[in-house]
């Protein structure tokens, strides 16, 4: 008999969140997440909704663009919402040479929280919004 994965209690990612670090009131991250669970969620091949895979694929372009898991992602389509063999490459990539969590493709807890994220601002007097930096967050 099998083990279950770790990963497996969680439940694939099938939205996305907007989150603060509590620095600043009109700043936000967009995070993988899951209806009634908040961040606890794991993506891995052809799993995980669009916009969940689409908002990884987006920091991983955006605060990872000069690294190989970037390529991948662009190689493979971009932004595309798939978590295909690219993605798995480019997850797997950057647990391994800038993570230091567990090498798998897998995106779980460890992954999100060693991970940098896209901050962005949204203009409170007409809701532009403007990407600041990437940062590791609190979350």
């Amino acid at each position: 008999m099998a083990a279950t994965p770790a990963h497996a209690a969680y439940g694939p990612c099938n939205t996305t969140v907007h989150r603060t670090d509590g620095l600043a009131v009109d700043n936000y991250y967009v995070v993988p997440a899951r209806t009634g669970n908040g961040l606890s969620c794991y993506m891995q091949y052809q799993t995980g909704s669009e916009n969940a895979v689409e908002a990884l694929q987006k920091a991983i372009l955006r605060c990872y663009g000069e690294t190989y898991a970037a390529q991948r992602i662009r190689d493979t389509g971009g932004a595309d919402g798939s978590y295909g063999n690219g993605t798995v490459e480019a997850v797997r990539w950057l647990q391994a040479n800038r993570l230091g969590v567990s090498a798998d493709g897998v995106y779980g807890p460890a992954t999100r929280q060693a991970m940098r994220w896209p901050d962005y601002w949204r203009d409170p007097r007409n809701g532009d919004i403007e990407f600041i930096s990437c940062y590791n967050p609190p979350f």
